[in-house]
C-alpha cells in the first residue's frame, strides 16, 4: 500500500524530483528542488493533480444532475457509484498534496456542471451527457500520467484512471446496448451536407 493510498501526506516540495530519486534519495531530491534544480517539472506536476481534483469535484458535482435525470433505477445505482468514486478522488488525491479540497470549482468545472444540466433531460440524454464528461477526466488522467510525477502519486493517478476508464466503458456500453446512439447518416445526405 503507498503513503498516498493510506491517505498520508506527499511533500509538495519534494514531489519534482523524489519520485525520480526513489524513497532513499528523497531528501537530496528536496535540497535539489529547493536550490531551484527541476522546479518547473515539480510545479507542472502538482498543476496537474491541482487541475485533477478540480475535475473530479466537477464530475461529482456533474453526477449529481446526470441522477436528478435519470429515472430507471438501475442507471441511477451505478451513476451514484461512479459520482461515489469522483468524490474519493478527490479526497485521496488533496491528502497526497497534504492540502484541503477547493471549495468550488473552477471556471471548467462550472462549464461542465452547466453543460449537464442543460444537456441531461432524462436517462439516454444523462448518459450522452456523462460520456462526454468522462472523456475529458480519462484525457485528463492520461495526461497528468505522461508527465513526471512522484512514484506514489503516480500510482495513485493510476488507480484513479483505472476507475475513469471503467466508468466510460460502462456508459459506452450502456448507450450502445440501449440502442442510443444516433443513427449515421447515409453517405450521400453527409456529402450533401
Amino acid at each position: 500500500m503507498t503513503k498516498a493510498s493510506r491517505g498520508e501526506q506527499i511533500d509538495p516540495s519534494k514531489a519534482g524530483a523524489a519520485g525520480e530519486a526513489g524513497e532513499e534519495d528523497a531528501g537530496a531530491a528536496a535540497a535539489s528542488a529547493q536550490e531551484g534544480k527541476g522546479a518547473a517539472g515539480e510545479n507542472a506536476g502538482l498543476e496537474q493533480i491541482t487541475a485533477l481534483i478540480l475535475l473530479d469535484m466537477s464530475a461529482a458535482e456533474a453526477y449529481g444532475v446526470a441522477l436528478g435525470a435519470c429515472k430507471a433505477p438501475e442507471l441511477k445505482k451505478q451513476l451514484a457509484s461512479f459520482r461515489e468514486d469522483h468524490e474519493r478522488h478527490v479526497r485521496e488525491l488533496s491528502a497526497a498534496l497534504g492540502m484541503p479540497a477547493p471549495e468550488q470549482p473552477d471556471e471548467r468545472g462550472m462549464a461542465i456542471q452547466r453543460y449537464t444540466e442543460l444537456s441531461a433531460r432524462e436517462d439516454r440524454t444523462a448518459l450522452v451527457a456523462m460520456r462526454g464528461n468522462e472523456e475529458l477526466t480519462n484525457d485528463a488522467y492520461a495526461s497528468a500520467l505522461a508527465s513526471e510525477l512522484p512514484e506514489e502519486l503516480r500510482r495513485l493517478v493510476e488507480a484513479n484512471w483505472q476507475d475513469e476508464r471503467r466508468h466510460i466503458r460502462w456508459i459506452t456500453e450502456e448507450i450502445r446496448t440501449r440502442g442510443w446512439e444516433l443513427p449515421e447518416l447515409p453517405s450521400t445526405l453527409a456529402e450533401v451536407a
